[in-house]
């Protein structure tokens, strides 16, 4: 068991970035942690991340984690993101506030939530999302869960924000796509993040929207890193990094078998490294190279 070897009372806070399709390659990391008894003592989860962190909070054992990856594998052939040429010309003329509302979204969460509050979690589970009127952080964690995910995963301009109490909320990843200061506000001890803010680092991009999600990458991937820097000194954090060099798009579902079995082939070639002598998770990061196909093309 986890504790055992961790050897201290105090199991880590979990802490899950967004990072759009490649939440499967996440969740095949976070198989091979619960498989070795991995249950951390709460749990902070970013866009997609908030997604796996919300199902994790509700299902924390290998059978609710086998779970999450049937979820993720029954998307295989979905594209969350579709482009139609007419109906995005026409939103763009109307100057409406996004591309695409989040049927998909709330489709998907409602499949799979049987009691909708934060209450009823099994492990305290704390959601960000960034306030659209403020632009700043809000990290819920009362009220409906399925809400707040869908708020965490509400990209400004490409899909609806989301109203909560009279408030409009987007993305958290726009605030805190790794959101490690929510960690150490909680008192965290000992943190273990999972970082996708280096899979969507393709130099030549050839679209309009490789250059987003680039230019976006480049922006997570400073947060991260000065965020290492300002709270690594003061607390012991460890940091999970898959480094993907070539894989699908961030809306592109296509590839997620493969990203599973990367994540958990990733997780099981590294997870020892992370304890060090006396069993405790060893801070620093823990980087591993990947290179996934990037598929076949996703008609709009």
């Amino acid at each position: 068991m986890w504790l055992k070897r961790n050897g201290h009372h105090e199991e880590p806070t979990l802490v899950l970035s967004g990072g759009g399709s490649m939440g499967a390659l996440q969740t095949g990391i976070l198989r091979v942690l619960v498989r070795r008894g991995f249950r951390p003592s709460s749990i902070v989860g970013t866009s997609v991340g908030a997604l796996n962190a919300a199902f994790l909070a509700f299902h924390p054992g290998e059978i609710g984690v086998e779970m999450l990856a049937d979820v993720w594998r029954s998307l295989e052939d979905e594209r969350y993101i579709r482009v139609n040429p007419v109906r995005f010309a026409l939103r763009l003329l109307a100057r409406r506030r996004y591309l695409f509302n989040n049927d998909f979204m709330r489709g998907l969460i409602a499949d799979h939530t049987v009691i909708d509050e934060f209450s009823a979690t099994e492990i305290p589970l704390y959601i960000t999302a960034t306030d659209l009127e403020t632009g700043r952080k809000h990290v819920f964690h009362e009220g409906s869960v399925s809400e707040a995910v869908l708020a965490s995963t509400a990209i400004p301009g490409v899909f609806s924000p989301v109203e909560i109490d009279g408030r409009s909320y987007v993305d958290g990843g726009v605030i805190a796509n790794l959101d490690l200061d929510t960690a150490v506000e909680l008192g965290a001890k000992d943190i273990l993040a999972i970082d996708l803010s280096h899979c969507f680092g393709r130099p030549d991009p050839a679209s309009v929207m490789d250059v987003i999600t680039r230019t976006v990458d480049i922006v997570h991937r400073d947060r991260v890193e000065r965020d290492i820097r300002r709270l690594g000194a003061d607390n012991r954090i460890t940091l999970v990094q898959p480094l993907v060099e070539r894989g699908p798009a961030v809306g592109d579902l296509s590839q997620v078998s493969q990203l599973l079995e990367q994540g958990e082939a990733l997780a099981e070639s590294i997870v020892d490294d992370f304890f060090d002598e006396k069993g405790r998770l060893r801070p620093g990061v823990f980087a591993e190279k990947l290179s996934i196909p990037a598929g076949e093309a996703v008609p709009p």
